[in-house]
């Protein structure tokens, strides 16, 4: 069997040792690398449920945030949707 290591955060390991706590009182036994395997095929079974949790972790965005990315725009003028293609796609689209 072929292991990696995996590097977690502080917040990360402790809600790993917490969900391990949990599962012991459960009265189900895991190691952290089963429960790790666990959790992964549960994820990879419903990925929207990820995603949804990512999304809600991000929102809503801090003022702070919002305020930093409105500073960091510039305006451009008048600009068309030709333009907009160019600046992105860094060439004109072919018709």
């Amino acid at each position: 069997m072929t292991s990696t290591s995996v590097k977690l955060t502080d917040v990360g390991k402790k809600g790993l040792d917490r969900l391990q706590a949990r599962l012991v009182l459960l009265g189900y036994q895991f190691t952290k690398e089963e429960l790790l395997e666990r959790l992964i095929e549960a994820g990879s079974e419903k990925p929207a449920a990820i995603i949804e949790r990512a999304k809600a972790a991000s929102l809503p965005i801090p003022e702070k945030e919002i305020q930093r990315i409105i500073d960091s725009s510039e305006d451009m003028g008048p600009t068309s949707w030709r333009d907009i293609d160019r600046i992105l796609y860094g060439r004109k689209l072919k018709r």
